[in-house]
């Protein structure tokens, strides 16, 4: 069954993506970032718990940008560069499966990434919360020694970390609830960066499907800073500009994703009063911007993949 095809073929592309060194770097010094907002906000002044969200949270962003731009750019690539594609393609399985499997594994991973970092960030904000010193260090003790023993009984290692990220995060959240932060806010967060890297992710494999490793990590950070910046220009008033270059920027903010919509004011994610019905609308629209966006970009990645030479 396809399903079947696309699965292994994700499930052995987030096991390489794991073993990559470089990501395990990015999430210590990521860890490291969201730790050091607690020594950050001391330097504030009555703003401690909005310097340790707001800088954690877009440390998260960026780093899971920079995740999904470094795998969407690399692991297709290698399957060329070492051949391994030349095995796999005579096989009876389509190549859009191919790149279906490759970019489920790509979003696995990253997804992984984010549940991690955001535990982390959930468990940072409960410390500037003033969370009890005695679950403070019980719960990331209960949960070392879970994956310790994890990675003890299990065969294969790469699977425990989705389960632990996920146990981890739902632990973090617990541990939040027991102190008074904005706890829906974070989790939206969290929420909208899995659909930041769920278009990027496409666009880096759209761009690999063509490209070389370098020229297509440059083109999808570009992407991503247009799509960051080319809705605001647009709206800019500003005599700067020409009307010739506002039409192209005016064309490039209906072409490139809006990547604004998963970074929105912390007014567009707080409740107001007691209804979640607005905060949860606007997840609820980006991540389906999100999907309907990916799917597209992963047709013509298909279709260009499709049509590419091997021989």
């Amino acid at each position: 069954m396809r399903l079947s095809r696309i699965y292994a073929i994700a499930l052995n592309t987030y096991r390489e993506a794991v073993r990559d060194k470089v990501l395990f770097g990015v999430l210590v010094f990521a860890t490291g970032v969201l730790a050091l907002t607690l020594a950050l906000a001391e330097l504030s002044l009555d703003q401690h718990m909005r310097v340790v969200t707001d800088l954690g949270l877009a440390s998260i962003s960026i780093f899971s940008v920079i995740i999904a731009v470094f795998l969407g750019s690399s692991l297709l690539y290698k399957e060329i560069e070492r051949k391994t594609l030349y095995v796999i393609l005579p096989k009876p399985i389509a190549r859009f499966e191919f790149l279906l499997g490759k970019y489920a594994g790509i979003v696995a991973t990253c997804a992984v990434f984010i549940a991690i970092m955001g535990a982390v960030q959930l468990y940072v904000t409960a410390i500037q919360a003033g969370a009890s010193t005695t679950l403070v260090v019980a719960v990331p003790s209960v949960l070392v020694a879970a994956l310790g023993v994890g990675f003890a009984v299990s065969r294969d290692r790469t699977l425990v970390v989705p389960i632990w990220s996920v146990a981890a995060l739902g632990a973090a959240v617990w541990l939040c609830s027991t102190v008074d932060v904005e706890l829906f806010r974070l989790l939206a967060s969290f929420a909208l960066n899995l659909g930041e890297v769920w278009i990027l992710a496409a666009v880096a494999l759209l761009f690999s499907s063509f490209s070389t490793p370098f020229l297509t990590g440059a083109f999808t950070f570009g992407v991503w800073l247009v799509g960051r910046s080319a809705h605001d220009m647009v709206a800019m008033e500003t005599r700067v500009l020409s009307p010739a270059v506002k039409n192209i920027l005016r064309w490039l903010a209906e072409v490139v994703p809006n990547f604004n919509l998963f970074v929105p004011g912390r007014s567009a994610l707080v409740a107001q009063g007691s209804s979640l019905s607005e905060p949860l609308s606007y997840v609820a629209t980006s991540l389906g911007y999100a999907v309907l966006y990916a799917a597209v970009t992963l047709a013509v990645a298909s279709f260009i993949f499709r049509r590419r030479d091997f021989v």
